[in-house]
């Protein structure tokens, strides 16, 4: 009597089987022709940044108007966030790889303290920087797991400076380099949706060339010359739809 029993309810446990599967398998996959089939992609994207600048101080004596000669040390303290918008042109080169490239603007904030030998602070200046860019990107995307695709990001990016000169009436005594090349890395995720994908993305830029700019307002060359090198740093955070 228990056999039967036992019987009867495999028998009828096995037209459920094909159920529990459809179940486990009922997410759908949208736009799986973005990784098999479509070679051109375009989007657009929208984040927010912070600016940094590496400081390498002269460590020189200097001489600003009103102060008695001595060194100075500039150094970037405030945290000010900023904003970058961009095109995406995205283009597959395989499964795994794709070649991006992200024309855009990006607009940022640096405070750079100037420090007298005591530690107090001597002057503040506001640092805008708007910078015109095209990042070249080779992106490595994971295998894809349901509407979920993690990936990772590198490159070169090309940014022109639009606010470079110094502004007297503001009281920023010194310049910014008019062209700084950037190396770019960073990693994101691809979440597919029915009528596009979204990805979010963090992406470090670290700066080449120096940053400081060769000319500053007549009387406050001190300030420039307290400073041997600025090495440009931003943090994206960014939001792309294609």
């Amino acid at each position: 009597m228990k056999k039967k029993i036992l019987l009867l309810l495999l028998f009828a446990g096995v037209p459920a089987l094909p159920t529990l599967a459809q179940i486990q398998h009922s997410t759908p996959l949208y736009l799986l022709h973005y990784d098999y089939v479509r070679q051109w992609r375009f989007g657009f994207s929208m984040g927010l940044n912070v600016f940094d600048y590496t400081t390498i101080n002269s460590n020189l004596p200097v001489q600003i108007p009103g102060e008695a000669s001595g060194a100075l040390r500039a150094d970037i303290t405030d945290v000010v966030p900023g904003f970058t918008i961009n095109g995406i042109v995205n283009y597959r080169l395989s499964y795994y790889l794709s070649l991006r490239a992200m024309p855009g603007i990006c607009f940022g904030v640096r405070n750079l303290n100037f420090y007298r030998p005591d530690g107090s602070v001597l002057h503040s200046m506001n640092i805008e920087s708007n910078y015109a860019e095209v990042p070249i990107l080779l992106k490595y995307s994971a295998k894809r797991v349901n509407n979920y695709r993690p990936y990772m990001i590198a490159g070169a990016n090309a940014r022109f400076n639009m606010n470079w000169k110094t502004r007297e009436q503001k009281e920023t005594y010194i310049s910014s380099a008019i062209f700084e090349p950037f190396y770019e890395a960073g990693f994101g995720l691809d979440i597919y949706f029915y009528y596009f994908k979204l990805s979010l993305e963090f992406k470090y830029s670290g700066g080449f060339l120096n940053a400081l700019g060769s000319s500053a307002v007549d009387g406050y060359e001190g300030y420039r010359d307290a400073i041997d090198r600025l090495n440009s740093q931003i943090f994206i955070f960014a939001i792309h739809v294609e």
